[in-house]
């Protein structure tokens, strides 16, 4: 095919590209001014002002050219010889032992950090749980007690199989481990279907197979794996799952002259509906319970699941009536989990006798904001601060507040104050700290940056311990670290390529780069008016947004993992050509 013909010509945008990217780099103006904001407080207005125009204007060019590069790349490519003759890639006849390869190939990469650092690794919080299971602590809901039952089934049966606590250890992590293998073969299964060029499926394959981050969390025995791979199917099933599918509806939409605005939205996934509507009633059960687990599991595995499924549901359910009439079967799934959240958190968990978070534990954000007002030069009456005094001693509280760490303050209320205060006076403690707001909204904004700064700051520069914060610690189990198969030296070389690893990472990327890579994403598809995609967005948005009402510490890789583990999906679905990636 050559170069001169019209899908392969190079061609400048149009007035509505050019326009739809001028608030996507007014993001990254903001972002990048208020991640520095220790030094714009330096600086004068006018210097400021300057800063804040290089950065619009260089993020913008930065957002046209590469828009440009990537929408027309196939037009480049044919100026280039090796490329130029590259088949156009459809989709593919997948088969299932491929799926069986890719999740091998996984759990083949993963093995030796498994072997190597046998069982496991426990954080303090695990070490919480797992004296729950045995029995050494009252059942409790700080960390979601629904991933404390399903370690207390795995751990449980091996402790029985191998008469050890660490054989229980072991064999939740293997676990564990299995499950992720197979929630990333099983998208590397689907990028090879959907038609990804041979470049982009290695790369995919390298970056969940060989990226030691993803080996590394793989042996991590906290909730935060269980709850991305959910995190990760729920996104997907997002996008590609359409419960109130309709062929008579559609057959209506091109009567009445409505297809040409329906057909782009249903282009690229039209191969699988079609499918599902010759196979008849059975695919749409088995997809509506496979959305309906997922959104269950979603709410159950992490404090924030419930947050991230109602901010889904909001957005999708209007998308659904945009097309058509009311969604009737996708609002009954959202209505089901909703049910089942609701009784697993009251009777159920009443039942189990499973005591709730105390109250400071979900109140990062007022407490950050207040604290940040009354000893950063804000205004407050006598009376506001005697409120916070019944909560936490102001006189000494200045000796313990970080505005980019919140437990260390949590701890000494929980020490030293009287949360309980909060719980019997909450409408007044709302309004405490509205009204307070209200007069001090500078100091609230900057409790707010500096709190969740490193989620969303490029130009955050904290070091990032993607390695050495997960290990094995002090235990009254009696679990320690039992090297299988590799020496003591296979151990020191494991542990300089690692922290060689951590080093380089912290050099080129940062946690809040996941989020300007998110934010470009989404800039791309409103760049090629694919509005349909953004659906695949929206859960990891929602997660975003829950960090940003509740994140105890401002920079913690595990809390944002999900969107990271995304990222070849996400690409998958945002940069595909017409018939490939």
């Amino acid at each position: 095919m050559g170069v001169h013909t019209e899908h392969h010509k190079l061609h400048l945008p149009q007035k509505r590209q050019l326009l739809i990217l001028l608030p996507f780099a007014m993001f990254y103006t903001v972002a990048a001014m208020l991640g520095q904001l220790e030094k714009a407080e330096s600086l004068g207005i006018v210097h400021n002002l300057g800063r804040a125009g290089g950065w619009f204007l260089g993020s913008y060019a930065v957002l046209v050219v590469l828009c440009m590069a990537i929408s027309q790349r196939d037009a480049i490519m044919q100026y280039i010889p090796f490329l130029r003759g590259l088949p156009e890639q459809k989709e593919r006849d997948g088969k299932w032992y491929l799926y069986l390869l890719f999740t091998g190939i996984c759990l083949l990469c993963y093995l030796p950090y498994y072997l190597m650092y046998y069982p496991g690794w426990l954080s303090n919080d695990v070490v919480w749980q797992i004296e729950q299971i045995l029995g050494w602590a009252p059942p409790s809901n700080h960390h979601p007690y629904f991933h404390t039952l399903i370690m207390k089934v795995l751990f449980t049966a091996g402790c029985r199989l191998s008469g050890t606590y660490t054989g229980g250890a072991a064999f939740y992590t293997f676990c564990q481990m299995l499950v992720m293998a197979m929630v990333y073969g099983f998208f590397l299964y689907w990028l090879y279907r959907r038609g990804s060029r041979v470049l982009w499926l290695v790369l995919a394959t390298v970056f969940y197979t060989l990226l030691p981050i993803n080996g590394l969390m793989t042996i991590f025995m906290g909730k935060d794996m269980i709850f991305t791979a959910v995190l990760l199917l729920f996104a997907w099933m997002t996008a590609a799952f359409d419960l109130d599918v309709d062929r008579k509806a559609d057959k209506e939409a091109e009567a009445d002259g409505r297809a040409d605005r329906e057909a782009e939205f249903y282009r690229e996934v039209e191969t699988d509906k079609d499918a599902d509507r010759r196979k008849g009633p059975g695919r749409f059960w088995l997809r509506w319970g496979a959305y309906f687990a997922a959104g269950v599991l979603l709410c159950l595995l992490r404090s924030n699941g419930i947050f991230i499924f109602l901010g889904t549901a909001f957005v999708l359910l209007p998308v659904r009536m945009w097309r058509r009439k009311f969604p009737v079967r996708t609002f009954a799934c959202v209505c089901g989990v909703l049910v089942c959240f609701l009784l697993y958190r009251g009777p159920v968990l009443g039942a189990l006798h499973v005591e709730p978070p105390d109250t400071i534990e979900g109140l990062t954000m007022p407490t950050q904001h207040l604290l940040c007002a009354y000893l950063k030069g804000g205004s407050l009456t006598e009376e506001e601060i005697a409120m916070i005094d019944r909560v936490v001693p102001v006189e000494q509280v200045g000796e313990y507040y970080n505005p980019w760490f919140f437990d260390i303050v949590k701890n000494f209320i929980r020490e030293a104050g009287d949360q309980q205060v909060i719980a019997d006076n909450k409408w007044e403690y709302f309004k405490l700290w509205l009204r307070v707001g209200l007069r001090n909204p500078l100091q609230y904004m900057v409790a707010e940056v500096r709190q969740t700064c490193g989620y969303w700051a490029f130009t955050k520069r904290d070091y990032e311990y993607v390695y050495g914060e997960y290990f094995m610690v002090d235990n009254p189990f009696g679990i320690t670290t039992q090297r299988k198969l590799f020496t003591y030296d296979d151990e020191l070389a494991m542990h300089d390529f690692l922290m060689n690893f951590q080093d380089l990472y912290n050099r080129v990327w940062r946690l809040g780069l996941n989020t300007w890579v998110m934010v470009f994403g989404l800039a791309y598809l409103a760049y090629m008016r694919r509005g349909q995609h953004v659906l695949i967005y929206i859960p990891f948005i929602m997660m975003l947004g829950s960090l940003l009402l509740a994140t105890p510490v401002s920079n913690e890789f595990r809390y944002a993992y999900g969107l990271f583990a995304a990222f070849p999906v996400l690409f998958g679905y945002t940069f595909r050509c017409r018939e490939g990636v």
